[in-house]
Order: structure tokens, then C-alpha cells, then sequence
């Protein structure tokens, strides 16, 4: 009787490790499985800082920080007088 008792509670044991080791698991692969989603980066013509793309100012395919770069920026271009 004293024997069955002990090999029962070994099977018990077992069994609760398993299930403990693959529910561990199972929350790992979730929080390691997160998609980092990555962001287009553009440089700024004018000063040459990095931002990302949805947040610049963009004009003939040419991207500035900001309105006031953009404007400085044509400001600075010659311009063609014929």
C-alpha cells in the first residue's frame, strides 16, 4: 500500500510539472512573439536630421523637419532669371 502511495504521488508530481513547464512556456513565446514594427526614417534636407517619415514635411519628394526648413530652404535656392 505504502509503495502505490508513493509511486501515485510521483506520477501526481510529474504531471504538475509538465503542465507548469508548458504553460511557462507557452507565456514566453507570447511576450517574445510581439512584432516590433519598424519606422521609415527620412533626412531632413535642410539640417540633415532623422525623423520619421509620417512626421516630416514633404514637397517634390524632398523631405524637411519642418514648415519653417521647407521655407528656408526654397528661400536659399537661386533662382533662374532669364
Amino acid at each position: 500500500m505504502g509503495l502505490k502511495t508513493i509511486l501515485f504521488g510521483l506520477a501526481i508530481w510529474g504531471i504538475y510539472l509538465i503542465i507548469r513547464h508548458l504553460v511557462r512556456q507557452r507565456s514566453i513565446d507570447q511576450t517574445t512573439s510581439r512584432e516590433v514594427k519598424s519606422v521609415e526614417s527620412v533626412e531632413c534636407a535642410h539640417c540633415g536630421l532623422h525623423l520619421p517619415k509620417t512626421e516630416a514635411v514633404a514637397k517634390n519628394g524632398v523631405y524637411y523637419c519642418s514648415k519653417e526648413h521647407l521655407i528656408a530652404a526654397e528661400s536659399s535656392k537661386p533662382t533662374d532669371h532669364e
